[in-house]
């Protein structure tokens, strides 16, 4: 059994999930391990990206946004570790759409020969502050937000499901006209844990800026599926804070908050739990 990637049949499910009051649950995956623990847990959709592998690293997802490797070869490794593990569960790429060195036509051609059923946009410029300077220099230069929604409308238009991240309002319109399947309203880095951010929205703001990302998305497109994700939208109580708040946001997309934190604390516990233990004194 392999994974799914007819997009008709992906969305059919996630909205039949809807009608029926459950949440959507998006999960990133930055190994083998944590993928097979998402499926097993009911996760609807997998999504692989570099960040993932450093943040398995013990590094924090901004990692995805440096020097430190080709993004793009990175999802392709990634695939191939997870892509055997899955059975029922769709897997999605995260593209760097300003990639100089790729043909992105080509490069989808390929993850869909390979299994992989739609795409999202990261590494992501929306994650660089709009009022500095280096944004600015990155959007007159090419590398801008234009280019991640020029991929997503690519992807869409060769029929893979996309579920881009959109950071306000015009970019959330952006990428529903380009054709989103599912737009996820990005609060910025994850707060909390080891890696995590120390600074950013609180969760009555992100209840907000959700919502304003939702009501704009569903303007243009009355279809789209809309998911929250990042900031202090970290733990399970965090997700229903904001989606007990908010109408027509349908679920949660989580990376740090679903293979990260988790882990931290498990395996932190359990170390624990063996230092605690005595043992008998043997002459």
């Amino acid at each position: 059994m392999s994974p799914p990637t007819s997009r008709t049949e992906i969305l059919a499910k996630l909205r039949a999930q809807i009608a029926e009051g459950k949440p959507i649950v998006g999960a990133g995956a930055g190994i083998g391990l944590s993928a097979k623990g998402i499926e097993e847990g009911g996760g609807d959709l997998i999504i692989i990206y570099n960040s993932g592998r450093f943040r398995m690293a013990g590094r924090g997802s901004l990692a995805g946004l440096m020097p430190y490797g080709n993004a793009n070869d990175i999802v392709l490794e990634m695939a191939n570790e997870i892509l055997p593990i899955l059975k029922t569960t769709p897997l999605l790429a995260g593209i760097c759409a300003t990639d100089p060195f790729r043909s992105l036509p080509q490069f989808l051609t390929t993850l869909k020969s390979l299994g992989i059923a739609g795409v999202q946009n990261f590494p992501t410029v929306g994650l660089i502050d709009h009022d500095s300077v280096f944004r600015a220099n990155l959007e007159e230069s090419g590398m801008g937000y234009d280019a991640e929604v020029a991929l997503i409308k690519l992807a869409h238009d060769m029929d893979m499901l996309t579920t881009p991240y959109a950071f306000n309002v015009d970019e959330a319109r952006r990428m529903a006209e380009a054709g989103a399947d599912v737009v996820v309203a990005h609060m910025g880095l994850t707060a909390s844990g080891g890696v995590g951010a120390k600074s950013g929205k609180t969760l009555e703001e992100s209840v907000r800026d959700v919502q304003a990302i939702r009501d704009a998305a569903v303007e243009v497109n009355k279809d789209v599926i809309v998911l929250c994700h990042g900031g202090p939208i970290a733990m399970p109580e965090d997700a229903e804070f904001v989606l007990s708040r908010t109408k027509g946001v349908h679920g949660f997309y989580g990376a740090s908050s679903v293979e990260r934190l988790p882990v931290e604390k498990a395996i932190k516990a359990t170390v624990g739990e063996f230092k605690g233990l005595g043992f008998g004194k043997h002459e």
